[in-house]
């Protein structure tokens, strides 16, 4: 595969989705035909985040998952999704600590399926973004999978990688520093750049935050300039290259 046929691949211009169930068909077909060069402005974002019992997609499960939309490169405060989830067993005690959700809570949250069957409803033909998105992705595909017999068609941008490029591209104009000692949570880069605060591990507020993260990296990347989306997925991919 070539490298713009990858790019396009990856950007939602798919096969079809012969075999699978009707709702994850239309998010195909609703996110088919996407113009890698249409400018950012143009094209509707969503940020997503989820909280996790575990690391490990084939042994732990989502436990809550949250999305707010960005249109015209402003976050719509009014459009979000969020939702509890129903793990379907035991929530670590470890894991608890960390985003605050208990068993006793999420005893009568929906099942997986009707979360994710409300996500991509909210998605929409919107691109997804998120901050260490691929981990996201990694547990709502394997959802979807069993669930719908494929994986989301949704591209996704993540603000770790943008971050990364960005601050590989202002140390080497500025000189000095230390790319890999520079910190690349959600948090510390939030800081970083004096964007808004919010509390960490809590689906709602790490989307939103990532939302905030994605619309000053963005802005930055392309210089205040219009920027296509084509242009933005080679700037989340140059750290790696």
């Amino acid at each position: 595969m070539t490298l713009w046929a990858g790019l396009w691949s990856r950007l939602g211009l798919r096969a079809g989705s012969r075999g699978h169930h009707p709702r994850l068909a239309a998010h195909h077909a609703i996110q088919a035909g996407r113009d890698p060069q249409a400018f950012l402005e143009d094209i509707e974002f969503v940020s997503v985040d989820t909280e996790l019992t575990g690391f490990d997609p084939r042994r732990d499960a989502v436990v809550s998952i949250a999305a707010v939309r960005l249109r015209g490169l402003s976050i719509m405060a009014g459009e979000t999704y969020a939702t509890l989830v129903r793990p379907g067993r035991d929530v670590p005690r470890t894991s608890s600590l960390i985003h605050r959700l208990t068993a006793a809570e999420l005893e009568q949250a929906p099942e997986m399926d009707e979360a994710l069957a409300g996500l991509l409803d909210f998605i929409g033909p919107a691109v997804v973004i998120g901050h260490h998105v691929d981990l996201d992705m990694a547990f709502l595909n394997a959802a979807s999978k069993r669930t719908f017999g494929g994986e989301l068609a949704a591209p996704c941008i993540d603000t770790l990688r943008l971050a990364m490029a960005y601050e590989e591209k202002r140390l080497t104009l500025e000189g000095g520093g230390d790319l890999e000692q520079a910190g690349y949570t959600l948090p510390t880069l939030c800081r970083r750049y004096g964007l808004p605060a919010f509390a960490a591990h809590d689906a709602r507020h790490d989307a939103l935050a990532a939302a905030y993260l994605f619309l000053y990296l963005a802005k930055k990347l392309g210089r205040s300039r219009p920027m296509p989306l084509s242009g933005l997925w080679r700037a989340s991919r140059l750290w790696w290259m």
